[in-house]
């Protein structure tokens, strides 16, 4: 076959125009995928971002899951949750939302011995209601009796929130109407008792009551955060270590609905 000759292709020319509107265009591209990025960052950070070390140590995850306990969930077949969960917290204690009457938890002991003889790692927290810092003293003080023989390798954990009644908060806390300096000089006061005793401490409240009720700079930087968020998602913006994601949560080796948290162990 007789050789075809090869048609040369004519060379289109951009303008100095068009030139003008393609390094514009790649220049907004460029900063839009940067803003994307340092927003993904930033939410990255800010929602899984930890803000104190893991004491959670041996444990190979982004998180690990725990759950909390209190009476409330009755007997515990701690054999078998040791199969499901990384850690627990346990809660000692509470004072009263009406009269104030400080109570220990009547199955602490019980938890706490259980968790201790299986090895799984244990954290507590106390339920306040104190309005002034003699009463977070109190309640840190009646913490302590109780775990002084246990191993709590975890954070002493101060519970902040006002109680509801028919869709409304009320008790003495609420009733208080602290302001938020206030209602951190109380949980700096408590976790201060705790450390002091040579425990970790630690601060539970939801999204809500962070953004709400506290003055979060002057939180002691050595408390760990726990918050309660059932919305998918934790609102909070700040740093936290625990997120508390369901209140409904079916675990072997606890008939009842239980808490599910999620400790952050990877930065």
């Amino acid at each position: 076959m007789p050789a075809t000759k090869k048609k040369k292709r004519k060379k289109t020319r951009i303008s100095k125009k068009q030139k003008e509107k393609r390094k514009k265009l790649i220049v907004s591209v460029t900063a839009v995928l940067l803003a994307l990025i340092v927003a993904l960052v930033s939410i990255s950070v800010s929602h899984t971002g930890r803000k104190l070390p893991n004491p959670l140590l041996g444990i190979d995850k982004e998180a690990a899951y725990g759950v909390d306990v209190s009476h409330h969930n009755g007997k515990i077949n701690w054999k078998k949750l040791k199969n499901e969960v990384d850690f627990v917290i346990i809660r000692v204690g509470y004072r009263g939302y009406e009269k104030g009457n400080v109570c220990i938890d009547k199955n602490a002991e019980k938890n706490l011995k259980g968790a201790n003889k299986v090895g799984i790692p244990v954290g507590v927290y106390f339920y306040t209601q104190a309005v002034n810092e003699e009463e977070a003293r109190e309640e840190a003080q009646a913490t302590l009796d109780v775990i002084k023989k246990y191993d709590i390798s975890l954070p002493v954990f101060y519970d902040f929130e006002y109680p509801s009644s028919s869709g409304k908060h009320t008790g003495r806390l609420y009733s208080a109407q602290l302001d938020k300096k206030q209602n951190v000089k109380l949980i700096n006061t408590f976790c201060k008792e705790i450390e002091d005793a040579g425990y970790q401490s630690g601060l539970y409240a939801s999204s809500f009551m962070f953004k709400s009720n506290f003055k979060m700079s002057e939180l002691s930087n050595s408390v760990y955060i726990w918050v309660a968020d059932y919305n998918g998602a934790v609102s909070y913006s700040g740093d936290y270590d625990l997120w508390q994601f369901s209140d409904k949560g079916k675990v072997s080796g606890i008939s009842k609905k239980t808490d599910e948290n999620y400790w952050y162990i990877k930065k």
